[in-house]
């Protein structure tokens, strides 16, 4: 079975989420990166990526080195953005249909608010998603071994739904052969 792990991040958070899930379930990782970035933290700069969740813009992005259509499992991290999914997933989405595979979403933000997974899942449901996963900002905990949990926690989260899909993917297999063979 072939994973991708493919995020996009703006302070690491979730970068940090991705990486320690590709390397649990062994998968391949790719960062969405936009071309024109938003910078700092100023009054215009949060007016202007409000606008970008408003009216579902679609901010340009660089090519990636994975085609996510070459995948049976993708996991999809986000940072939550105004109660929603990063916009670099809008144009990725017009960009690239991803309508058959098997989808992990997760995301993170500095609450346990399901909001952005909530609208992630509406944009996905075509997908097949098997699970959703949420965590408070890893890197910004004070004690180093809270962060090392909260990782963990993901990664462990990621085991079980590669573990989940390896098994719905072996099940299809069969069927598919009990049909040809007629068992």
């Amino acid at each position: 079975m072939k994973i991708l792990v493919l995020y996009t991040t703006i302070d690491g958070n979730t970068e940090a989420v991705a990486e320690k899930i590709a390397e649990k379930v062994g998968a391949d990782s790719s960062k969405i990166v936009r071309v024109s970035k938003i910078r700092g933290y100023g009054l215009i700069n949060k007016i202007r990526a409000r606008f970008e969740v408003m009216f579902n813009r679609r901010p340009g992005i660089f090519p990636f080195k994975w085609d996510p259509r070459d995948y049976d499992l993708i996991f999809i991290g986000t940072p939550v953005w105004y109660n929603s999914y990063n916009p670099v997933f809008n144009t990725l989405f017009e960009v690239i249909k991803i309508y058959d595979r098997k989808i992990a979403l997760f995301s993170t933000g500095e609450t346990e608010s399901q909001k952005a997974l909530d609208k992630f899942s509406k944009k996905l449901q075509d997908s097949v998603i098997l699970g959703r996963y949420h965590c408070v900002e890893p890197i910004w905990e004070d004690e180093d071994l809270e962060t090392e949990r909260i990782l963990n926690e993901a990664a462990d989260w990621a085991q079980g739904i590669a573990d989940e899909a390896n098994r719905m993917i072996e099940q299809e297999e069969f069927e598919r052969r009990k049909t040809i063979y007629k068992f």
